[in-house]
């Protein structure tokens, strides 16, 4: 009787254990799936930068005087040959009326004293005594004239003016700077690169470059190539690189401002599919594969991958997979061929 117990027992259990595992295949395993998308491999690099006008010229007069005229309107565009200031000019006047008086005496007895020498009646001491005062009057006679020149300061090209100085009726020295002239025919963008970038791009300059003021990135234009330095930092083992802005739209940024440079290689124009790296199963001996979610069947299908690269979190895989796939990213060990699967969303 405990024989045919056991018997029936067991025929029981086997007969109870075969629903569950029937049960089991067809219920669907909820897995982590990544969509699959599409990514250049161009290098694309991002600086922080700051603008700066083309020059920057600290104007100053080359005489002392006072003061009698400024047009030095901070913020103020300026043509080139206009006049920005004036010191009162009367002093240097009246030692230009007396240089030339002086000149003039001295050319007088030099014509005298010339002709009275070709008659044997002067003597060649004063001859030449007379060419050396002419010429010492004359001199002085151009240096009247040049002091007199620099009592009006013209703007020495189109400028905005930065920042002035000086009042009027003030009494300027020698070398006093009255006003700060910024060129802004186009804005410079500086920054500095790595070694290691500026190496790996030696002599690539066709790349695209775009620009944004930080906290403006809505607002973004094009840049060009203008100079880098081939001598890095001696401290932080970094090249300075400086790009430019068109002069037609500087009128919407200042020298100081704070900026970000991008820049992407424009000969790159290969593509590849980004996957998180989790994905991947294999190594580079054996290759790689990663488990593909059919979404007909909602079942998983391995699919053969060949990586370009990795990068961070992330592999590049040139082909065996289309942008938009999904795979599974997490736990991929424990996933089979044809498993049935839902995908894994948040929230519920």
């Amino acid at each position: 009787m405990i024989r045919i117990f056991v018997m029936t027992m067991v025929l029981m259990l086997q007969a109870c254990s075969e629903p569950a595992e029937s049960v089991k295949d067809n219920t669907s395993v909820v897995v982590q799936l990544s969509a699959v998308t599409l990514t250049s491999l161009a290098n694309d690099f991002e600086f922080p930068a700051k603008i700066s006008a083309v020059k920057s010229v600290d104007v100053k007069f080359e005489v002392s005087g006072r003061l009698i005229y400024q047009s030095l309107m901070e913020g103020s565009k300026v043509k080139k040959g206009q006049v920005l200031a004036k010191i009162d000019p009367a002093p240097f006047q009246r030692k230009v009326d007396e240089s030339r008086i002086r000149h003039q005496d001295a050319m007088r007895d030099l014509k005298r004293i010339k002709d009275v020498f070709e008659k044997n009646v002067a003597s060649q001491r004063d001859y030449d005594e007379a060419k050396s005062q002419f010429s010492i009057t004359k001199i002085a006679l151009e240096n009247a004239e040049q002091d007199l020149s620099y009592c009006t300061i013209t703007a020495p090209f189109d400028a905005v003016i930065g920042a002035r100085y000086i009042e009027n009726n003030s009494y300027i020295r020698t070398g006093d700077t009255l006003a700060n002239l910024q060129d802004r025919s186009e804005l410079y963008f500086s920054f500095e690169v790595p070694e290691r970038i500026m190496t790996a791009n030696a002599g690539n300059k066709d790349v695209k470059a775009t620009a944004h003021i930080i906290g403006q990135e809505d607002k973004v234009f094009d840049i060009h190539y203008v100079e880098h330095k081939t001598t890095p930092d001696p401290i932080t083992q970094t090249y300075d690189v400086t790009f430019a802005l068109d002069g037609k739209i500087t009128n919407l940024f200042y020298p100081g401002s704070r900026a970000i440079v991008n820049i992407k290689d424009k000969h790159i124009q290969s593509q590849a599919l980004l996957l998180p790296i989790n994905a991947l199963m294999g190594d580079n001996d054996a290759g790689f594969s990663v488990w593909r979610y059919e979404q007909s069947t909602r079942s998983l299908a391995k699919a053969k991958v060949i990586v370009a690269k990795l990068q961070g979190e992330f592999a590049l895989i040139e082909s065996g997979l289309k942008d938009g796939d999904k795979v599974v990213s997490a736990a991929v060990s424990q996933m089979r061929e044809g498993l049935v699967v839902k995908e894994y969303k948040a929230g519920f």
